[in-house]
């Protein structure tokens, strides 16, 4: 499943997205509008032999400047209170959070030495990060958090892909759209 030993159209997309080489094999779970790779599934092990927690990996470039905008604006605070008294939300948060885990344990490898660990992004306790949430929605449609952050930001609208699928560059036109 993780082993596509040559560099696929897919993954020169995503390097371009996040501006460097992928540590791993990995495989793309979302993709936007215009069919660009938005999120791409990463083993809970990297090629080195790395515990990875995050399974969902956030490559969209519109969604990863929007949810950096929230964060810096303290959302994940924000969010965390609400776990404290909502209820309701901190058992949604906290079944995909198992569920997650569960999901990340069903297709590792038994090999020996330190494996991932912890629901979305790692975490135990606290959300942690909203980047990871919403990979793990658009690729699933199970995360309570990825949702809210969703409907904060909306769904993806960008005018013109953010990287060019036939020469793998960054599109110079390409902009976000708030």
């Amino acid at each position: 499943m993780w082993l596509v030993k040559k560099v696929s159209k897919d993954s020169k997309i995503v390097q371009q997205q996040i501006g460097r080489k992928l540590r791993s094999d990995s495989e793309v779970s979302c993709r936007c509008h215009l069919d660009i790779p938005a999120v791409i599934k990463v083993p809970p092990k990297l090629n080195d032999g790395t515990p990875f927690p995050t399974t969902y990996w956030l490559t969209c470039p519109m969604y990863n400047k929007k949810i950096g905008s929230l964060e810096s604006q303290g959302l994940i605070k924000e969010l965390d209170r609400e776990l404290e008294t909502n209820i309701d939300l901190k058992e949604k948060w906290q079944s995909r959070q198992n569920s997650y885990q569960a999901e990340r344990e069903e297709i590792t490898d038994e090999s020996s030495g330190p494996q991932a660990t912890g629901g979305v992004g790692g975490a135990t306790k606290s959300i942690k990060c909203l980047h990871s949430h919403t990979a793990d929605e658009l690729s699933t449609g199970k995360n309570v958090v990825g949702k809210i952050v969703v409907e904060s930001i909306g769904s993806f609208n960008c005018e013109e892909v953010c990287i060019n699928p036939n020469t793998f560059e960054k599109n110079k036109n390409w902009k976000i759209i708030w």
